[in-house]
């Protein structure tokens, strides 16, 4: 026995000397050697003669080719933009930010407060340019009454607003100068008490005290102003009404009222300028610093995509509306204090009593203000979870809609959203309640409101949470020998939490509990808790070193730790012990390519500078010409997030070409050919790895163990540890693992062999060349056909080879059709009559209860007489008069009714808004759910996330504030009017006037108002998908060092949106500056009726309606602001309402005339018949009129070059995408006829790219609970990944994370496979389902297909071709056409066929 293992190891070793000193001669032919087409666009042609072409050649070529310009784009080479012009303006103006920008520098002395100190000059001149901020250079005058945005305002009303129309933001508010301020005083507090004992909010209180104690002084000078007024001036005009003094004392009375209102509204408005600034800096500091942070983290930890995104989406403004409405809390106590002083003062001790009410008022309040906050802390809690769900949804909706699992997920939204309305609902009657029950007192009941939503609900706990997670610890040092590249040295590295038990063996596992065990509910199986932050081994005592411009070669099986080892090399992982060094810079090649939202060309240079020889170099190595060739743009064409408009293997090789172009020292490739055709995978091998990157280091991590002969050295991976470290041969002699790990793959290899050459007549043996042939395989678009495509995309408004759209600023006012949704989506008009008269209710009784006073306090004590002596007088007492006890009785009982209709009001109006918001988010959740894959492709996922996460935060709790409050002021506002058109009718024509102008002004700027709303709607979305993008890309962004990019363009984003919200926030107070201005004219002109009908008018009623009158000054500016803003906020209802309404669903669910048997598919044969199909009306066909039969339980093998149209069968056969013309028939059905949930939940997917959801392992594999324990046991045996999962601690139980992240990729492959083997169906597709596996692995998968899905019909996609080679047959695609479809056999005996070729490319590979 030994001897024959002796003897195969011998026998390995000749072989791969052999395999060596040929890769070598083959080597030298591949200076001229390339398989892939060569680069050929509009205008830029680059004939290369595969044959005889050398290094120099290709260099001349591309001069030549450069000289011609390619595809006419010469004004493109440099700046690298996009065609589209609105792109190439935004751009431009991005790039302004930097000039505008100043650096901050820390400044103790009084000159930091300069530039504020300036605002106090009256009046300035301006010498800013255009697109800067107006507020920085304006004057007092100016910063008080907000006129610097004047110019904005009449802008939008008359042609509406526009980008360019906007100001970049303040380089004092930008976030970058604002992040740096705020990092200086945190790393000083660190520094000063360490990290655990650091506190941010000290450190915000430093950030933002200066202003916001200058903003409490000023306020209380109002609250001041506010009791001066009325005590002072009001009381003695009104006792000089009932006077014989002078009118010229009247004069002074009633002047001193109206200038101590006119400076109360002036100083008001100041408060709001200061914090508005400082909001908008804290704002920008916060989470400008949370970002730096997420880009020094290696992962999430135990957080979310959805919970960061939700962190910046909505704790962000909470933030904002803290700093801007905090110091107004100081009105509170002011306002309690003067009043019992004032008070004692007038009406003496015993009024006190009548004071309780009052003064209980506060402690109440700020009891429903902790309440409050309590319950929004854990509204956030479940808004986060539902965020998080929905942004796994967008990232997974294609295999979603595949396994016809939206019931499933939509029933999990729907029960987050139900715990998520329960605890709004309780917050909203909290709050309810407390504007109801402080009518008295409206302005200060609205800011205590306010804060009682926003102030005591402001928590910072989540973000310093994440201020204070573990960064990367820097842990590679530089090597102390010159010559080594890459040196470990007895080093232990563990993952984070995020990563618990990632690649990690079963040695240190947990048995898993009885499989008879309860399993958790689905509810409980998600992860809404939070897991514990714990640092898990997984690669164990490293010891070896690379030596400059070594290729090594990294191999071992599934979950082995190859991964690791290439993290462990970026420095993502914890060094526990041992050392790890690294000297140069690094390129990095994920397993899953990282594809940004940009132009190819983009995607490539990574803000790297165009050289274009260089360029072009990199494309034609990595075999991108002919893909390029194909795009509508060229290189500029752009490309959908996630790479959505790419194959997997056009991913890898963009990914790649990234690397090459970026010429760096270390080059980390992590298995980059897997997701490519074989004969593709020779060529990168030859082109990048052996050509490219000759003289470079590079750590090859592979599947592909025939390109490990080819290495310099092999390292041998196996449960973590080195296993085997050395020359290939070498390992093959010294290494049993190694030799059976190699034999077992060349096994495959030579079954290929040999069943190919059993097929194959003797002509076709013969060694060929690993080239490519070039002419007869491009996929060029006709000439009339780009230009039919360039011509469709102008059309649309978009720049040639433009994916997505731009996102749509609505126009105009708001329609009556989104009022009219929310009122249905509220239960109907009736309801809402209802509702509203709750409101005439509650009002009215307050209303009443007042008029009743006056009506007491005028009938005096009822002419009853007192006998004083001998004297007979009439009393003057209100205590004599004889009806006092009915008085006091109907005036005693409103207290009653006051409080009853107040908490009916609450309770119904909050009930009705919250049934709004759910029945809109339900329905916008299901149309976008049942959106075709057309609306995902263009559609950023930051634009959807902005919905369900801003935007439905505005519908859920802003849009009822500010309604409440603006319903309930106009009905005060009708009762005040009333008074005092009763007392004084010849205030009636005044009133009219004051109204005309306030509604004119109201009319004509609430579009400014509006558009900025609109314009903040819109900033969001960019700025989400970029956290989004970069969360997903942190390894990548590491290691090139991209960070300062990606930070640069996070702070243009954020300051893009804070502008945004700047500006709006202004435009709303520049409308109440005037509005107040204006109440106070009706605060004079009343003053000046009581003046001059002095004796005509009872003292009593001219008091109450100069009160009610004084009251409006604020209650009417707030009332007009609040109906504004109230429209403004209605914008994203509009935004819900025309998702609803825009979006095209795919076809239904079920058809119920049309019900599949439930035994269909019985026989699983698959007919397309002249079929076409195009992804998007725009675009070029890519399936071109196939016809084809497949018979019962046959199995297909589909092959041919990328963009050949193999993944879009799936598509086509899944219905993804309707087909253009043509039908598919299964089992003689036209699946046209189908409804969706019953076509594709009969068939089942294995895709390219495996996707695991947050929850457990049992929900991955079974979201319906349909099968046994037992049968997903069996289901994970026969996919090899029992013993994976049964040493979790809590077996099927055990949590997966998001991405499945705490997996290997081959071991979320295999996990995708045994869901497929659950689902038992008829009809198998595999697109690329093996790429990621080790060839061990794949060969029993291969045999388990085959046992398992014996009676099963299989489509299979394929880059490796042993994989298809006995197959029943095997379809040759190209160009969206089927050229040949026939028996393995019959295909290679064709010597000109195209599979005959491509297995001869094939297998040169093999042997290269």
């Amino acid at each position: 026995m030994a001897e024959n293992e002796s003897q195969d190891v011998n026998t390995l070793v000749n072989e791969g000397n052999n395999a060596s000193n040929e890769g070598d001669t083959l080597l030298d032919q591949s200076d001229c050697a390339s398989n892939a087409s060569p680069l050929k666009s509009v205008g830029f042609i680059l004939q290369t003669d595969v044959a005889e072409v050398n290094g120099d050649e290709i260099d001349a070529d591309i001069d030549d080719a450069l000289d011609e310009g390619y595809m006419g784009m010469e004004c493109t080479l440099e700046r690298g933009f996009s065609l589209n012009e609105s792109a190439i303006a935004k751009d431009l103006r991005h790039e302004r930010y930097s000039d505008v920008a100043v650096k901050y520098m820390p400044d103790t002395s009084l000159r930091r407060y300069k530039p504020s100190v300036k605002h106090f000059i009256p009046i300035r001149k301006s010498s800013r340019a255009r697109d800067e901020m107006p507020v920085d250079e304006a004057g007092l005058y100016s910063f008080i009454t907000i006129s610097w945005i004047t110019n904005m305002m009449w802008k939008a009303y008359k042609t509406g607003l526009k980008d360019d129309d906007v100001p970049l933001c303040s380089k004092y508010d930008m976030c970058e100068y604002n992040t740096d301020r705020l990092e200086i005083l945190w790393n000083a507090e660190v520094k000063k008490k360490g990290k655990d004992a650091a506190s941010l909010q000290y450190v915000l209180w430093q950030f933002y005290r200066t202003r916001f104690l200058f903003g409490i002084v000023i306020f209380s000078l109002t609250i001041i102003l506010g009791f001066v007024g009325p005590i002072a001036f009001m009381r003695f005009f009104i006792s000089w009404l009932s006077s014989d003094e002078p009118l010229l004392v009247g004069l002074f009375w009633a002047g001193g009222l109206v200038i101590s209102e006119f400076a109360r509204v002036t100083l008001f408005c100041l408060v709001w300028s200061i914090n508005y600034r400082n909001g908008i800096r804290l704002r920008a500091a916060c989470l400008g610093m949370l970002y730096r942070k997420l880009m020094k983290m290696s992962s999430l930890g135990n957080r979310s995509v959805g919970e960061v995104i939700n962190l910046f989406a909505n704790d962000a403004q909470r933030i904002f509306d803290f700093v801007v409405i905090g110091p107004l809390i100081i009105g509170g106590p002011l306002v309690a204090v003067g009043g019992v002083i004032y008070i004692l003062w007038l009406l003496g001790p015993w009024a006190l009593f009548g004071m309780v009410a009052f003064l209980l008022f506060y402690p109440f309040q700020y009891c429903l203000s902790r309440l409050t906050g309590y319950l929004r802390r854990k509204t956030i809690t479940v808004t986060d979870e539902r965020v998080r769900m929905m942004n796994e949804l967008l990232n997974c909706v294609k295999l979603i809609k595949m396994y016809a699992w939206e019931k499933s997920f939509a029933s999990t939204v729907s029960g987050i959203r139900s715990r998520e309305r329960q605890l709004l609902e309780k917050s909203a009657y909290v709050q309810s309640l407390s504007l109801a029950m402080a009518p008295t007192v409206p302005i200060i009941a609205a800011i205590v409101t306010f804060l009682a939503h926003i102030g005591a609900g402001y928590d910072l706990t989540p973000a310093q949470r994440m201020l204070v997670m573990e960064e990367l610890t820097p842990y590679r040092g530089n090597p102390e020998d010159s010559s080594v590249a890459v040196a470990f040295q007895n080093a232990t590295l563990a993952w984070d939490a995020v990563s618990l038990q990632k690649e990690k063996r079963n040695t240190e596992s947990i048995k898993k509990k009885e499989s008879n065990k309860k399993v958790p509910s689905q509810a409980d199986q998600l992860l809404s808790q939070e897991m514990e932050l714990h640092h898990v081994e997984v690669l164990f005592g490293l010891n070896f070193t690379i030596n400059k411009g070594e290729l090594v070669g990294v191999c071992g099986g599934v979950g082995a730790g190859k991964s690791s080892l290439i993290s462990a090399a970026l420095g993502h992982m914890r060094l526990e012990k041992g050392c790890v060094d690294l000297q140069g810079t690094c390129a990095y090649v994920g397993q899953q390519a990282w594809i940004l939202n940009a132009t190819l060309r983009d995607n490539i240079l990574l803000d790297e500078s165009f050289d274009a020889k260089r360029y072009y170099r990199v494309i034609h190595a990595c075999s991108l010409s002919q893909d390029i060739e194909t795009m509508p743009a060229g290189d500029m064409t752009e490309i959908g997030e996630r790479g959505i408009n790419l194959s997997g293997g056009q991913k890898q090789r963009v990914s790649l070409a990234r690397a090459i172009y970026a010429d760096r020292d270390v080059y980390l490739l992590d298995d980059p050919l897997s997701a490519v055709d074989a004969h593709v995978g020779s060529h990168l091998f030859q082109w990048v790895i052996k050509r490219a990157l000759q003289g470079k280091t590079t750590i090859f991590v592979t599947h592909q163990l025939q390109y490990l002969p080819q290495c310099d050295r092999v390292l041998l991976i196996q449960d973590g540890r080195v296993a085997g470290f050395d020359l290939h041969a070498k390992l093959l002699e010294d290494s049993t693992e190694y030799a059976t790990l190699y034999k077992s793959h060349m096994d495959s290899v030579e079954k290929e062999e040999y069943e190919r050459d059993e097929l194959s007549p003797p002509a076709v043996r013969r060694r060929q060349d690993s080239t490519m042939s070039t002419g007869s395989e491009r996929n060029s678009i006709p000439d009339k056909l780009m230009d039919d495509i360039i011509q469709e995309s102008l059309a649309e408004g978009k720049g040639i080879g433009q994916l997505i759209s731009e996102e749509k600023l609505d126009k105009g006012d708001i329609p009556w059709s989104t009022y009219h949704s929310y009122i249905i989506a509220c239960g109907g008009y009736i309801v809402c009559t209802l509702v509203i008269s709750t409101f005439l209710l509650n009002v009215g009784s307050t209303a009443f209860s007042s008029w009743w006073l006056s009506m007491w306090l005028s009938a005096g004590s009822g002419n009853t007489t007192l006998t004083l002596g001998n004297e007979t007088i009439v009393s003057d007492s209100i205590a004599d008069n004889p009806d006092r006890h009915y008085y006091q009785t109907v005036y005693g009982s409103f207290i009653l009714v006051i409080l009853a209709t107040s908490l009916i009001r609450g309770f119904s109006f909050m009930k009705t808004t919250l049934r709004a918001s759910s029945q809109m988010h339900d329905q916008v959740f299901m149309k976008v759910f049942h959106s075709p894959m057309s609306f995902f492709d263009t559609t950023p996922s930051g634009r959807i996330i902005n919905i369900f996460s801003r935007d439905m935060d505005e519908v859920d709790v802003r849009v009822p504030m500010t309604l409440e409050m603006f319903i309930q002021n106009i009905f005060l506002i009708a009762s005040a009017l009333l008074f005092v058109c009763l007392v004084f009718p010849y205030f009636l024509p005044i009133l009219a006037v004051l109204a005309i102008i306030m509604m004119f002004i109201r009319n004509v700027f609430r579009v400014g108002i509006r558009d900025f709303k609109r314009l903040e709607n819109v900033s969001r979305s960019p700025l989400y998908s970029h956290i989004s993008t970069t969360v997903n890309g942190l390894a990548t962004i590491h290691a090139y060092g991209k960070q300062s990019l990606f930070s640069k363009k996070f702070s243009v984003f954020f300051d893009e949106n804070s502008c945004a919200i700047y500006l709006f926030n202004c435009a709303m107070r520049w409308l109440a500056v005037r509005l107040d201005l204006l109440a106070l004219c009706v605060t004079s002109s009343t003053a000046m009726l009581a003046l001059f009908l002095r004796g005509v008018v009872d003292p009593s009623f001219a008091g109450l309606a100069l009160a009610y009158a004084t009251q409006l000054s604020g209650i009417f500016q707030y009332t007009v602001r609040l109906s504004t803003e109230t429209e403004a906020r209605f914008t994203s209802v509009q935004r819900l309402d025309n998702c609803s309404k825009v979006l095209v669903s795919e076809a239904s669910s079920i058809t119920e005339s049309k019900r599949a048997d439930p035994l269909w598919p019985k026989y699983g044969r698959i007919s397309y018949k002249k079929v076409q199909l195009k992804y998007r009306p725009e675009t070029p066909l890519v399936l071109k009129g196939i016809s084809f039969h497949i018979d019962s339980m046959e199995k297909i093998g589909v092959v041919g070059r990328t963009g050949s149209g193999k993944s879009s069968l799936g598509t086509a056969l899944f219905r993804l995408v309707e087909l253009t013309a043509g039908s598919i028939r299964i089992d003689g059905i036209d699946i046209s006829t189908l409804g969706l949930e019953d076509l594709r939940s009969r068939l089942s997917i294995i895709p390219q790219d495996p996707v695991l959801f947050i929850g457990t392992v049992r929900y991955n594999l079974d979201p319906f609970e349909s099968h046994s324990d037992e049968e997903i046991w069996s289901a994970l045996e026969q996919t090899y990944m029992k013993d994976r999962i049964s040493c979790l601690d809590l077996g099927l139980s055990s949590c997966v994370v998001e991405n499945g992240e705490n997996f290997s990729v081959g071991e979320r492959q295999l996990l995708c496979m045994a869901r497929v083997l659950l689902r038992n169906s008829k009809i198998l597709f595999l697109d690329e389902a093996t790429a990621a596996i080790d060839a061990e692995t794949d060969i029993k998968i291969q045999k388990t297909l085959k046992n398992a899905f014996k009676s099963c019909t299989m489509i299979t996609i394929a880059h490796r071709l042993n994989t298809v080679m006995l197959c029943s047959r095997v379809m040759v695609l190209d160009d969206g056409k089927v050229m040949e479809f026939d028996t393995p056999r019959a295909l290679l005996a064709n010597n000109s066929s195209m599979f005959s070729k491509m297995v001869a490319k094939s297998k040169a590979s093999f042997i290269s």
